[in-house]
């Protein structure tokens, strides 16, 4: 990385670490997504289902800035002040934006996790460990939202899949999974994801009963992960948050907004992704490891139910994963738990 690289670098994790701490009250319209938010998500196929295999545990920290149209007062330090208003001018007139951060960990088993020697046909031991940094254009008039994501980190025995997962069977008693030291090797992953989404809601939905409709189309590329996705949710409840819903872990899958007091929604998602490249199931770009043919398309299903107030809301949802490789006897099942808390 060159210094002015470096430089830059070294100002965007400043001003990311200034904009997620609070900001001073303002006299702001209550839908002007003033604030920033933090959430946790938990995924795992024990969630209902009570499976273990396949995509069987996610963990997804992130934190969501406020506008960084808010950082233009003269009370902020010169510096941060002066990369917001450079950011800020990359985004079209009337939008706003916000940046993210994120660290999370994906883990993948066969579906028999107890003999050391895995079905060389079943899906391979892997694990993607990533930090994350998000860039976000949004209109609320308009009802759109731009996610630019980008991921880097780690498969193989230095994503922590074997620690992480048999650390917490200790924790619960459960046996452990014998077979990973079968798992795909160390290689190091970028992707590069973009997400544009749509809002269209009935009049007084964030004030009483209504009803959205949120469509996405989506790209992501890198040697990790390379695919087109595109899909749509759709909430219906009381005093519905004015963001852009709550997704499963993957890129670009986090907003906020102000909360209106509150509320209670229940919503329905569906996502389809056309798969050019997937290192968890085909196995490392340049040495041979285990792998399996990967299925060139893959719909994930979600129904779930979110609760809230200004400060926080908690969100649980059941997803069904269609079949990702040719062999695979069952699809995926598994459950999603999200908190977010909002300042």
């Amino acid at each position: 990385m060159t210094a002015p690289l470096l430089q830059r670098f070294v100002w965007l994790i400043a001003l990311l670490a200034f904009a997620t701490m609070p900001l001073p009250a303002t006299d702001a319209p209550p839908n002007d997504l003033k604030f920033g938010s933090v959430s946790l998500t938990t995924e795992n196929d024990k969630y209902l289902a009570g499976t273990d295999r396949y995509y069987t545990n996610g963990f997804k920290l992130s934190a969501l800035s406020a506008p960084l149209s808010n950082f233009t007062d003269e009370e902020v330090p010169a510096p941060v002040r002066w990369i917001a208003s450079q950011l800020t001018s990359l985004v079209p007139a009337g939008h706003d934006a916000k940046l993210g951060l994120s660290l999370g960990q994906n883990i993948y088993t066969p579906s028999d996790i107890h003999t050391p020697t895995p079905n060389p046909a079943d899906r391979p031991y892997a694990a993607w460990l990533y930090v994350g940094a998000a860039f976000q254009s949004y209109d609320l008039a308009d009802g759109t939202l731009d996610t630019l994501d980008v991921q880097v980190g780690m498969v193989g025995p230095a994503a922590l899949g074997e620690k992480i997962q048999n650390g917490v069977h200790d924790i619960i008693h459960v046996r452990h999974a014998l077979g990973w030291s079968h798992q795909i090797h160390n290689e190091p992953g970028l992707v590069l994801a973009y997400t544009r989404k749509w809002r269209f809601e009935t009049e007084g939905a964030h004030t009483g009963l209504g009803a959205d409709l949120i469509p996405h189309a989506g790209l992501s590329l890198g040697n990790a992960f390379t695919y087109a996705n595109a899909g749509l949710a759709t909430r219906i409840g009381w005093r519905l948050p004015a963001d852009f819903g709550t997704d499963l872990i993957h890129p670009s899958g986090d907003s906020n907004s102000d909360r209106p007091g509150l509320g209670v929604h229940i919503f329905g998602a569906v996502d389809g992704r056309a798969v050019a490249r997937d290192i968890t199931l085909e196995g490392n770009s340049f040495r041979d490891s285990a792998s399996v043919t990967k299925k060139n398309f893959v719909v994930d299903l979600q129904i779930g139910l979110a609760v809230g107030d200004k400060t926080w809301q908690l969100t649980y949802s059941q997803a069904v994963r269609t079949k990702e490789f040719n062999g695979q006897a069952h699809d995926d099942n598994f459950g999603s738990i999200s908190v977010s808390f909002y300042y």
